[in-house]
């Protein structure tokens, strides 16, 4: 009897392993199948939720590795006083709220339609930083590949991890 309750424990066993054996191809597939393709890039003059959802877009796909939720900054372009308004308020904001709170592992993505304005922001938000205040945070920049070796030096005493995603 006692022979006979162990084969069938065995068989219940490895009925149950074999059902719950599934296969891992299906997620890898999936996860290919869906390519990575960056959005497109909205107009100049799109107003800045269009801007804010394709920063949030772009995010998504070259900042899988953050495990953060991101802040994003959208730049208006301009010069009009509402336009350097806006760009004094986001600096301070970076400064003195975001800046001391983020932890490393967190995320700032910043862009807009005009790339020279977003590095100059970047040049404004570094000139108030500490050495090493940005250390271990990413700094992801949406901007042309022109401005890639102003926003890397710009940020690079900051400690900020800087990736540039091109429009």
């Amino acid at each position: 009897m006692c022979r006979t309750g162990l084969l069938t424990v065995a068989a219940v066993l490895a009925a149950l392993l074999v059902g719950c054996n599934h296969p891992t191809t299906t997620a890898s597939t999936t996860s290919t199948s869906q390519a990575a393709t960056d959005p497109t890039t909205p107009a100049a003059s799109a107003n800045e939720n269009t801007w804010g959802n394709y920063l949030a877009e772009i995010g998504k796909l070259h900042g899988k590795d953050v495990s953060m939720h991101p802040y994003i900054y959208v730049i208006p372009a301009g010069d009009s006083v509402a336009a350097n308004a806006r760009r004094q308020n986001e600096t301070d904001s970076v400064v003195h709220s975001i800046g001391p709170i983020l932890m490393p592992g967190g995320m700032l993505i910043v862009g807009g339609p005009d790339p020279k304005q977003t590095t100059a922001f970047l040049g404004d938000v570094a000139k108030q930083l500490k050495a090493d205040t940005l250390k271990g945070i990413v700094v992801m920049v949406v901007s042309d590949a022109s401005e890639q070796g102003a926003v890397t030096s710009t940020l690079k005493a900051s400690g900020a991890t800087v990736r540039v995603v091109t429009m």
